[in-house]
């Protein structure tokens, strides 16, 4: 059986790398690379959350339709990968002391101020995936003590002279903790993993003249003990204490990053800033203070990493952890598909696809973002109405997953009527038992995912993603899963290339041990119909004349391993 080839371009990630636009010759140079590739489908990772779509984008012309016409031009089929759960993403954040200009699309979060975030969550942040009601409410009042919780019993490597406390009312400004604190040993039970019924050995804090409007804390320890010193599950390991001895559900974090990484981050940011990616960006106040690099790297400097999870974390041997008071509302960015506004809009997005002439729109239900006990979401009104009994996860996860396939075959009927096809991402993850999934999980946890039924009943083609995630002998087992589906419903089954780990294993220079393995796995498999090299910016680049070109050696690998069989 031939086997065809795809590439998939994320736009933003190939500017930030030139540095600058595309103009439409660099287009028509990538996509005539793409062709003498042999390349039949070219998919363009489409977002709600960037500028470069807008009437006034910063690119000067409609990138999505030019695009779209020299892949044409070249004799590939053009199709949209739309991320569906992406309309907000937390990891791309500024400090919380930036302006906020009115109409400016972003959004608050613990890390800070979301940038890259649609005007419709702007609009209806209640559409975002909920938090189970009831679960961890903030019984209000002051932060007058911090309760430290050890695994075990064991004895406590340091004293009140070790530990240092710095709190703020946002993320950021962290200034010391100089006033009075109480410093006790109990031995208390709390549950935890593994379970156990012997006692927990506690140290409290308090007795604290905190400023009232704290939000934020930071503890440090000045005892480095290398041999399990105090150690927890990072969820566990600190509580936060009212003045009525209540505990204030709080999230954990881990200290700040290091200079390096706040120099790359910031410079990350004052790239997008100079393309403007988008809408807050465009903002002059907000590029002022972009600019205005010193004070920037300093705010950067100041920011904790919100949420961490499932990680076991000994206070003895980390700079610090970072707690920010309460728990979000909403799961960042993942609008729910129970609401018929949402659904419209994310039809809007295919509609939008369609206009430009592409040739079909590939969904692709992941995100960036990564929900803090992703357990708790996906308990809207509506999904709490249609319960039998309200906060039950798997009535939750059914009716959340109805809705979502409901949402494909709405998408699956407007793009038949205009003569487009839809495609359908699987991911490797969703075959993972959820205590084996790591916090990292790329999707919404409590939607069922009902693949089978987009396989066998609505999709056109399915395309594999997350294999870097599973093992070898797990990427046979989830290929072979999806392949016999698709096999039976008799449409075509891209698998997605494993660019990303250690050392990139797709980039512009050779050798490729790691794609050469791959491709050999996927012109072997049998059900596996197309193989999808994910993404151009790893192997294509703006030269030192100015202009796009692609990678002679990916070129003399596709044209040795692939075709040559």
């Amino acid at each position: 059986m031939s086997k065809e080839l795809c590439i998939t371009t994320d736009i933003i990630d190939d500017l930030l790398r030139a540095g600058r636009h595309y103009t439409k010759d660099d287009l028509d140079r990538v996509m005539a690379y793409a062709a003498s590739l042999g390349v039949k489908r070219y998919q363009w990772v489409f977002t709600s959350t960037s500028a470069l779509y807008d009437d006034d984008s910063p690119a000067g012309y409609d990138l999505l339709g030019e695009a779209c016409e020299a892949a044409h031009r070249h004799g590939m089929r053009f199709d949209v990968q739309f991320k569906t759960f992406e309309d907000a993403n937390q990891n791309n954040v500024f400090p919380h002391t930036f302006p906020v200009p009115a109409g400016s699309c972003s959004m608050y979060h613990p890390n800070g101020r979301i940038h890259s975030v649609g005007p419709f969550l702007i609009k209806h942040p209640d559409m975002q995936l909920a938090r189970l009601p009831g679960a961890d409410e903030d019984p209000g009042g002051r932060i007058t003590a911090l309760r430290l919780v050890k695994f075990d019993d064991g004895p406590v490597p340091f004293g009140p002279d070790d530990l240092t406390i710095l709190s703020s009312s946002y993320n950021g400004g962290y200034r010391q903790y100089d006033g009075p604190v109480k410093f006790s040993e109990t031995v208390e039970w709390r549950p935890g993993f593994p379970y156990t019924d012997e006692g927990k050995r506690i140290v409290t804090l308090g007795g604290l003249h905190l400023p009232e409007d704290t939000n934020f804390i930071v503890l440090r320890c000045n005892v480095k003990d290398k041999c399990g010193g105090f150690f927890n599950a990072i969820e566990r390991l600190v509580e936060l204490v009212n003045d009525k001895g209540e505990i204030i559900p709080c999230t954990p974090g881990l200290g700040c990053p290091s200079r390096e990484a706040v120099q790359k981050r910031y410079e990350r940011i004052r790239d997008s800033a100079r393309l403007e990616l988008t809408r807050y960006m465009r903002h002059p106040e907000v590029r002022r203070c972009i600019f205005e690099r010193d004070r920037s790297l300093e705010e950067f400097q100041q920011m904790r990493r919100f949420p961490r999870h499932w990680e076991d974390v000994d206070l003895c041997e980390v700079d610090e952890v970072a707690l920010t008071r309460g728990k979000l509302r909403y799961a960042t960015g993942q609008a729910s598909p129970v609401y018929p506004g949402v659904r419209r809009y994310w039809l809007d997005h295919v509609k939008f696809c369609i206009d430009r002439h592409v040739d079909g729109v590939n969904i692709r239900p992941t995100s960036h973002n990564r929900s803090y006990e992703p357990w708790l979401y996906g308990f809207n009104e509506p999904v709490i109405e249609q319960s039998e009994h309200p906060g039950q996860t798997e009535e939750a996860r059914r009716i959340n997953g109805e809705a979502f396939t409901q949402f494909l075959r709405e998408a699956r009927e407007l793009l038949h009527r205009n003569g487009k096809e839809l495609g359908v991402n699987v991911l490797g993850l969703y075959f993972r038992h959820a205590d084996g999934a790591p916090d990292s999980t790329p999707f919404p946890r409590n939607i069922e995912w009902q693949w089978k039924t987009w396989v066998s009943e609505l999709a056109d083609y399915v395309e594999l993603q997350g294999a870097p995630k599973l093992r070898p002998e797990n990427i046979k087992l989830v290929t072979d899963r999806i392949g016999l589906a698709a096999r039976e419903a008799g449409i075509p089954f891209i698998y997605r290339c494993s660019s990303r780990g250690r050392g990139q294993n797709l980039r512009f220079e050779g050798p490729y041990p790691t794609l050469k393995w791959e491709m050999d796995f996927v012109q072997h498999h049998p059900d596996v119909t197309e193989y999808n090299l994910y993404e151009m910016a790893q192997f294509g680049r703006i030269n030192e004349r100015d202009e796009w070109e692609g990678s002679p050696d990916i070129a003399d690998l596709v044209k040795s391993r692939w075709w040559q069989r």
